[in-house]
């Protein structure tokens, strides 16, 4: 069973002492990340929920606390029931006030007691906890810059590659930063007028019957699918001559979270092309969002052969009034405000709230416990000395 849960977890590195074998790895001395614990057929290739509750116990009894972000409920009784709840979809960025609540809530545990260490879990225990664990170090004051984070993170939790690769996740790491530090205040509507992609995906030959849905939440916002997949666009290139096609043409005011996702209207269903998620408070006035094939979920999309390498999207925007990101919500004005959903206000005054409350404490400790044991700019250093050697080569 070792054998095939080590298979499963990959290049992650596992915890391997003292009899345990478990998809575990200490990223400080009080943060952990790990795969779900698991039950019934799950514990055959994940972390088995007995060992979990025993590596606990064992180490940290009494001063744990687990993040559950999975959105599947285990047998919390093993834990004492000291587990937290701050569930979002596999592969997706969370709504961007959840990252400040989860972040709180692990800032005031690890605050109580130098002896409290907090594990969180996803899943697979490498995106979703990634994102969280990166805006944790952001929020800790430790690490400013979010790609800092994000080689930390890569370099403490697996072997080789890995770390928080969905590029929606990434980007929501870097809003996390850019709030943190004060960049941001509060959404603006804005009004998308445009989308267009730089050539064609090839889902069907050389072309493709793309069908676009716009969320937010659970509510959708926007699609263009026909009634009938015969009266579906289609969209068709051959790469060489690279040509621009227009796919929206409207005007759809937005706010907060948005999801976009763009499939084909294959013969039989629809199938997945790409996806992508933004927050409109980091949407400056009248601009063009440009995504690179890079920058679209998944991640695996950036070696997709049916996708060209000059493959773009963007989403052409309009203000609705003058405001800007970095104008607090009182220096709004009146028509912004009006038009601002009361929830999404709600949302940000308790970021602003979660901020104002933050206890200062140090970094160091907070993390590692003591000064001594904080390897931060050690880990940091040498993922720069390994880049560079790249580079040379």
């Amino acid at each position: 069973m070792n054998y095939l849960r080590s298979l499963v977890s990959g290049k992650k590195k596992r915890y391997r002492e003292d009899g345990f074998n478990l998809d575990l790895s200490y990223i400080t001395e009080r943060l952990i990340a790990m795969a779900i614990p698991g039950e019934g057929l799950t514990k055959i290739y994940r972390n088995p929920l007995e060992s979990v509750s025993k590596f606990l116990n064992d180490y940290h009894k009494d001063n744990y606390m687990i993040l559950n972000l999975s959105g599947i409920r285990y047998d919390y009784s093993k834990f004492d029931h000291n587990v937290k709840e701050f569930p979002w979809s596999d592969h997706y960025p969370p709504p961007i006030e959840l990252l400040f609540k989860a972040c709180q809530e692990i800032h005031s545990w690890l605050t109580e007691s130098v002896d409290h260490i907090v594990a969180i879990n996803c899943r697979a225990g490498k995106g979703r906890t990634g994102t969280l664990i990166c805006c944790y170090l952001i929020y800790s004051g430790r690490i400013t810059d979010p790609e800092q984070a994000l080689t930390y993170y890569r370099r403490k939790r697996f072997n080789k590659g890995g770390g928080v690769q969905q590029p929606s996740q990434v980007r929501y790491v870097q809003y996390f930063a850019e709030i943190f530090h004060g960049r941001v205040k509060c959404p603006i509507i804005t009004k998308l007028t445009k989308i267009r992609f730089r050539t064609a995906p090839h889902s069907s030959g050389i072309s493709c019957k793309p069908v676009i849905e716009i969320s937010r939440g659970e509510e959708i916002l926007y699609t263009n699918k026909a009634a009938h997949r015969e009266d579906q666009n289609s969209i068709l290139d051959s790469w060489e001559d690279v040509r621009y096609h227009e796919i929206f043409k409207d005007e759809l005011a937005l706010q907060g979270d948005i999801l976009c996702r763009i499939s084909h209207w294959g013969a039989i269903k629809l199938k997945t092309v790409c996806r992508f998620s933004f927050n409109t408070g980091f949407i400056e006035p009248n601009c063009i969002l440009r995504l690179s094939k890079a920058e679209i979920d998944p991640f695996k999309l950036a070696r997709s052969k049916k996708i060209s390498d000059y493959f773009t999207i963007e989403l052409t925007f309009k203000e609705v009034c003058s405001c800007t990101p970095d104008m607090a919500l009182h220096d709004r004005c009146q028509q912004c405000i009006s038009k601002l959903d009361p929830q999404e206000i709600a949302k940000w005054r308790n970021i602003k709230k979660i901020l104002f409350e933050r206890i200062n404490e140090n970094s160091s400790r907070l993390l590692f416990g003591s000064s001594r044991l904080d390897d931060i700019d050690e880990v940091l250093n040498q993922a720069e000395n390994c880049d560079k050697s790249y580079d040379e080569e």
